[in-house]
């Protein structure tokens, strides 16, 4: 059977159980369900009918060899034989069930589950076998962790993990090169090695984990940084390294936002960079016809053209926006009051 027809099946049953209760589901529908061996059914009628044959479903399970309904059936149902599901979940040799068997099951062997997880080689699961089950064996997991070269659960197991040996893990992420958990371990890990992590991320040329470089790392090289995001000529990230890094050079990285004609990109610089070139930003939203930026940018920048973007606006007089009212009502935020906004309320509801 499978997965589909069982969840056929399920939504039936738990239908019939909402319009007939337990004792008819039991009675009525158990022994066909008990007939289909499936740990997934079995499980869930051993969970939710009261008085259902709690050793035969759990037989099915047993006998599925499925750590994953051993798993749920030693957590969930009452009456449970854990070690006999202990038992299959560590013949599986499966790491992912085996950490939540020790994390979640009360009075399991979590030295035989460490094991299994241990020869997995598996990181991810070493990871949090470690940060999760209390008294684990850290350097063990740690271990597996660091020859797996992954710079993630290295990372991880670094800013998770006491007693880490955060050097011998920083070397596997310098040697990965990937600069998004070079980023990671420069902004995050205490006594880091802030110039080797930021010599990865301009290598990478990657003009993302530049951005977040220049931004987030106290005494990063900013110029070296801004460069990699120019010669990308990303318009995206050119606008955020302009709007969130101090001293940078806002006419060189909007001249690239200029190039990519994107009226909403233009829109947000406009309205984010202090020193953008507000007449050039408008003549690309003015070029894009784009009912919508043109209304917010006659709404949201001081010194926009509110003529010119009323004109484009009205090119498509069935855009639903209406500079017109705008202007006639815009006023400084601290002159606006109660009655301002009913009058307004008013005359367009009139209208």
């Amino acid at each position: 059977m499978d997965n589909e027809q069982e969840e056929i099946i399920l939504e039936k049953i738990e239908q019939y159980y909402k319009s007939y209760g337990a004792k008819k589901t039991k009675l009525n529908l158990e022994d066909d369900i008990l007939k289909l061996k499936s740990p997934n059914l079995s499980y869930w009628f051993a969970e939710n009918i009261e008085g259902s044959n709690i050793k035969l479903h759990e037989q099915v399970v047993l006998e599925s060899k499925d750590p994953e309904w051993c798993y749920y059936f030693a957590k969930y149902v009452k009456g449970a034989d854990i070690k006999a599901l202990e038992q299959v979940v560590l013949k599986s040799k499966n790491a992912r069930w085996s950490c939540f068997f020790a994390k979640n099951i009360e009075d399991s062997n979590k030295k035989a589950l460490e094991q299994v997880v241990l020869e997995s080689k598996d990181p991810r699961w070493c990871y949090n076998f470690a940060k999760d089950i209390e008294g684990s064996n850290k350097k063990a997991l740690e271990e597996v962790v660091l020859e797996s070269k992954n710079p993630k659960y290295c990372y991880n197991f670094a800013s998770s993990i006491e007693g880490s040996n955060k050097k011998a893990l920083e070397e596997v992420v310098l040697e990965s090169k990937n600069p998004e958990w070079c980023y990671m371990f420069a902004k995050y890990i205490k006594g880091s090695n802030i110039k080797l992590h930021e010599q990865a991320v301009l290598e990478s040329k990657d003009p993302r984990w530049c951005c977040y470089f220049a931004s987030g790392i106290e005494g990063s090289n900013k110029k070296a940084l801004e460069q990699i995001v120019l010669e990308s000529e990303e318009p995206y990230w050119c606008s955020y390294f302009a709007r969130d890094i101090e001293g940078a050079n806002v006419k060189a990285l909007e001249e690239i936002v200029l190039e990519s004609k994107d009226p909403y990109l233009c829109y947000e610089f406009a309205r984010d960079v202090k020193g953008s070139d507000i007449d050039a930003l408008e003549k690309v939203v003015l070029e894009s016809k784009n009912p919508e930026v043109c209304f917010y940018f006659a709404q949201d920048i001081k010194g926009a053209n509110v003529d010119a973007l009323e004109h484009a606006l009205h090119e498509e007089p069935e855009n639903g926006y209406n500079l017109k009212e705008l202007k006639d009502y815009k006023y400084p935020q601290e002159e606006i009051d109660v009655e301002d906004i009913k009058q307004l309320v008013k005359k367009f509801k009139n209208k």
